[in-house]
């Protein structure tokens, strides 16, 4: 008896383990006729393309889910404009509770966009925005209707009118008129703008809890907490005034200025339109500290400066009025620099700021050994053509020795021992210049057009006290042209002059050396240049250096690379053209493109090819 009941529960448990293996319902759902968007949105329709993997559907609910695909069908090919679609629906039944639901499409003709009744109302009727957008809506008349382009119409409407204002912009009408007689799609939209609203008094609030602009929360007097930057300072980043027309990109350009100050490490802007008086939005702007001092280090490596790294600290605020303080260690085999900055914010805080900047250090090449303190102010500005101008003032003291010089590592480890020949002193000058600089790009990860130019005029007289006198003129350009989606040509160029009664008393810093990885490859840093009569390079009076090169990106972060570089330093006329060319690879990386080229000194053909590696933008 135990035997025969311990085989019907045994039987029972199997029954029930096995059941679900045995009537496991599967689906496969096949829609022909329609392809592209349609097809998506048709299988997006489909309830039962979205229920087949339901292993537990019923025999009666398969058939449910079949019975209204039709509708569902019809429903999603609507939107693409098929008014007069066709469906052959088809329902078999396999072995196993196997199902095949096919669906065979008609679409039949795209009903016809007719007469757009679109129209504006209100302040906007009158505004270029919305009738450029009236314009180039997305749907024409005479064009195949979509739903989607319809809606989207509609959602540009209401995106325009909040990013400018138009806070009381609403739909007086709005409907598609469907003529299945005439086969015409009627859009009826009547947009009332109402009133665009101005930009009210900007709040700037320390203290974050302090909500202004909550629904149901009553305004709260803002507390007097004190914040790490005066206001006077803050309200020269605004760069719209109170009664200006309404704009959200202002506040998102107003958010951008006040976080890349590294003043604050959060900003948030809140406009208030249900507090407006008299149509004019008060702006909260809730500021939140940043840390008070940044330190940062890095280390890198290139074929000019070899092994690299340096050391940083900035005091963000010394004091309410914006002032930072900075000072950094920078250390390769070819430099080596301490330097100390001091930056007041004028004029316009974004991109004005007087600066008292001084250094110490020593820099050695193969062709110079520099001593070098200095210690200058400058102001910078931005010009309202785009360009920035930096006026300084310069005091430099440089103790230096010219060519016969073992530079580089050979320096670094031998602390610039000197080889007989070349010239030596040490310089006073006092130096006055301005510069203008200026580029554009469309990306200046990896531009495919932009620009980059720097000009600059320096000079020092011996009647201030200077050791020497002299007059400069430098000028660097870079020009991006792309040929197709993946080729691009690079030019470059680099030109200087100068005027000097007494050319041997110039130090170094003064001079033009070339050769190197931004200049002429093949050839070491700084190691083209006029000679003395013992063939050692000294540096010229002039420069003038061309580069073309070519790329190609052949991955989404590769590119293979080809160039041809010559000029060279010299004093007169004497020209006396180096040349280098080779090929290279970059590599697009997060931090910016990682060179890595081989050059051959096509005018020196018993040179070795010669290896340059170095990071740097392309502009």
């Amino acid at each position: 008896m135990h035997f025969r009941y311990t085989t019907l529960v045994i039987l029972l448990l199997f029954f029930f383990i096995a059941k679900p293996a045995w009537s496991a319902t599967t689906i496969h759902v096949n829609v022909e006729g329609v392809e592209g968007e349609a097809l998506k949105n048709v299988m997006a329709y489909l309830t039962i393309a979205h229920q087949k993997e339901d292993t537990d559907l019923s025999k009666r609910q398969v058939h449910y889910l079949h019975h209204k695909g039709p509708n569902e069908i019809k429903s999603a090919l609507e939107v693409y404009g098929y008014y007069k679609a066709k469906i052959d629906a088809e329902l078999k039944e396999h072995n196993n509770n196997a199902w095949e639901a096919r669906y065979l499409i008609n679409p039949g003709p795209r009903i016809k966009v007719g007469v757009i009744d679109l129209e504006i109302l209100g302040d906007g009727a009158k505004d270029t925005l919305f009738q450029n957008l009236k314009k180039d809506f997305p749907i024409k008349e005479n064009d195949p209707l979509s739903q989607a382009s319809y809606e989207k119409g509609k959602d540009e409407l209401q995106k325009l009118a909040h990013e400018h204002g138009y806070f009381d912009a609403k739909f007086t009408q709005q409907r598609l008129q469907i003529n299945l007689k005439t086969y015409l799609a009627t859009p009826v939209l009547h947009f009332d703008t109402g009133s665009r609203y101005r930009f009210g008094q900007v709040e700037f609030i320390n203290d974050r809890t302090m909500q202004q602009c909550e629904d149901g929360v009553e305004t709260q007097e803002i507390p007097s907490k004190k914040g790490i930057i005066e206001s006077e300072l803050l309200v020269r980043y605004i760069r719209f005034k109170e009664g200006d027309p309404y704009k959200n990109a202002s506040l998102a350009d107003l958010q951008s200025a006040l976080i890349d100050s590294n003043y604050y490490s959060e900003v948030e802007v809140e406009p208030c339109p249900e507090r407006a008086v008299n149509l004019e939005v008060p702006i909260f702007v809730y500021l939140t500290a940043n840390t008070h001092h940044h330190y940062s280090a890095g280390a890198g490596f290139g074929t000019n400066t070899g092994p690299r790294f340096n050391i940083g600290w900035e005091d963000r605020y010394v004091n309410e009025h914006g002032h930072k303080f900075s000072f950094g260690i920078r250390a390769s085999t070819i430099n080596q620099v301490f330097n100390l900055g001091y930056a007041i914010p004028v004029g316009d805080p974004r991109t004005d700021q007087f600066r008292i900047d001084s250094s110490y250090g020593r820099r050695m090449t193969v062709t110079s050994d520099d001593e070098i303190g200095q210690i200058g102010i400058r102001h910078i500005a931005a010009l309202s053509n785009g360009w920035q101008r930096t006026a300084f003032l310069d005091f430099r003291r440089e103790r230096y020795h010219i060519s016969g010089v073992a530079g580089g590592l050979a320096g670094f480890l031998n602390m610039g021992k000197r080889y007989d020949g070349g010239d030596s002193g040490l310089s006073y000058l006092l130096t006055p210049g301005i510069s203008w600089f200026h580029t554009e790009a469309d990306n200046f990860v990896y531009p495919r057009k932009g620009y980059r130019f720097n000009v600059e005029v320096s000079g020092a007289s011996s009647y201030a006290g200077s050791t020497s006198s002299f007059v400069q003129a430098t000028a660097e350009g870079k020009f991006i042209h792309s040929i197709g989606e993946r080729s691009r040509f690079l030019f470059r160029g680099n030109a200087g002059v100068t005027w000097a009664p007494n050319f041997s008393k110039l130090p170094p810093s003064i001079r033009y050396f070339t050769g190197g990885d931004n200049t002429i490859r093949g050839y070491n840093f700084e190691a083209i240049g006029p000679k003395n009569e013992n063939g050692q390079v000294i540096g010229g009076k002039n420069l003038l250096v061309g580069s073309i090169e070519y790329d190609y990106r052949f991955l989404d972060k590769w590119l293979i690379a080809g160039f041809y570089d010559a000029g060279n330093a010299f004093t007169g006329f004497n020209l006396d053209v180096q040349q280098g060319a080779g090929v290279g690879v970059r590599w697009l990386s997060p931090i910016g493109p990682v060179h890595l080229d081989l050059a051959y000194a096509v005018t020196r053909p018993g040179d070795h090819i010669r290896l340059h590696f170095y990071l740097g933008p392309d502009l």
